[in-house]
C-alpha cells in the first residue's frame, strides 16, 4: 500500500499556496470558552497541575498570548493545537479565548495535532512514545518516516516507542517523573514481569541512577543473583518509619503513581496519592469506590 506523504510537518499543513495570500490569511477570532472543546482522543494525556497553575497565573496578568488552533465542531471549536492554554485558561477563570479557526477535516486536524504535540519539548516520555505509535499507524509511516516528519532520529523514535513495552506499573511511575526514560529503557531487557516489579521497588527506594539500573541489570543477565538489600538497623520507631517507606514504594509501583505514608499516633496515619490531571483523579477514585463512581465537579 503507498504511504501517503504527509508533509514536513506544520509548515507544510498551515502553508499559504501562491495567489491564496488573502483567502487563506490567518485571522485571530475571540471565542467563548464554554464554546472550545478538547480532542477527547488526543493521545497527550499528562498535564501537570503545578505548570498548569504557573500557566494559569501568567494568564490572569497576561492573558493568552499564543492564539488556539482550532477548527469548526458543531456550533462550537475543537481544539487542534493549544490544550495546555485552554486547560490553565479555565483555571484562570478566563471566558473568552483568542482563537485560529482552520478549515481542517478530522484526518487532517489529527495530524496537526499529532505533529505539534511531539514537537513539545515538555512532552512527557509516555505520551510521546504513544504519539509516536498513533502517528505511524494512523498514517501506514515506518519509524524512519515518523522521524523524519517530527524532525527526529530514527532511534529517537525506536527508543521512544520501545517503552510501551514496558508493564502497566512502570508506565505509569515514568508517567509520574518517579522514574525517568533512562530507567525505563534499562528495564526492557528484563521479560519477567516480577523481576521488573522487584527493580521497580529497588530503584524507588534506593534511589538509584541509570547507571547503577543498567549494571544491575547486566548482572542479571549474566546469571548474577540481585544483590540483597542491606539489613536496616535502629529503633522500633525507625524501622517502622522503614517498613511503612518501603510499603509505600510498593504501592507506587502498583498504583503507578507516588505514594506516601505518614504515621501518626495510636496506629493512626495518612496515606498521600498523588495524581496529575483531573481525568487522573477520577480514575483514581473510580479504582477505589467503584465502577458507578464519577466526579460532579
Amino acid at each position: 500500500m503507498a504511504r501517503e506523504a504527509l508533509g514536513k510537518g506544520l509548515e507544510t499543513l498551515f502553508a499559504v499556496r501562491p495567489g491564496m495570500e488573502n483567502e487563506e490569511e490567518e485571522v485571530v477570532i475571540t471565542a467563548s470558552i464554554d464554546r472550545v472543546y478538547p480532542d477527547e482522543d488526543q493521545h497527550r494525556k499528562t498535564f501537570h497541575d503545578e505548570t498548569l497553575k504557573e500557566l494559569a497565573d501568567s494568564i490572569r496578568v497576561h492573558g493568552v498570548l499564543q492564539p488556539l488552533l482550532v477548527r469548526k465542531f458543531g456550533a462550537g471549536y475543537q481544539i487542534i493545537a493549544g490544550e495546555r492554554r485552554y486547560r490553565a485558561a479555565k483555571m484562570a477563570g478566563l471566558t473568552e479565548l483568542p482563537v485560529i479557526v482552520k478549515d481542517f477535516d478530522e484526518k487532517k486536524a489529527r495530524e496537526a495535532a499529532l505533529i505539534e504535540n511531539l514537537q513539545r519539548e515538555d512532552l512527557n516520555p509516555m505520551d510521546e512514545a504513544m504519539g509516536y505509535d498513533a502517528l505511524m499507524r494512523k498514517f501506514n509511516l515506518t519509524q524512519e518516516q515518523a522521524a523524519k516528519q517530527i524532525g527526529k532520529s530514527r532511534a529517537a523514535v525506536a527508543n521512544a516507542v520501545r517503552l510501551l513495552n514496558l508493564p502497566a506499573s512502570a508506565q505509569g511511575l515514568l508517567r509520574q517523573g518517579i522514574i525517568t526514560a533512562g530507567h525505563a529503557r534499562a528495564l526492557l531487557s528484563l521479560k519477567d514481569e516480577g523481576v521488573i516489579q522487584d527493580m521497580l521497588i529497588r530503584i524507588v527506594d534506593q534511589e538509584m541512577t541509570v547507571r547503577q539500573v543498567e549494571e544491575m541489570v547486566r548482572e542479571m543477565l549474566e546469571g548474577g543473583k540481585t544483590p540483597r538489600k542491606p539489613a536496616k538497623t535502629g529503633s522500633r520507631d525507625e524501622m517502622l518509619r522503614a517498613q511503612l517507606k518501603k510499603t509505600a514504594e510498593k504501592a507506587s509501583v502498583s498504583l503507578g503513581r507516588r505514594v506516601t505514608i505518614r504515621p501518626g499516633d495510636k496506629g493512626r496515619g495518612k496515606i498521600t496519592l498523588e495524581y496529575d490531571s483531573g481525568q487522573d483523579l477520577e480514575g483514581l477514585l473510580t479504582a477505589l469506590c467503584g465502577a458507578d463512581f464519577s466526579l460532579d465537579l
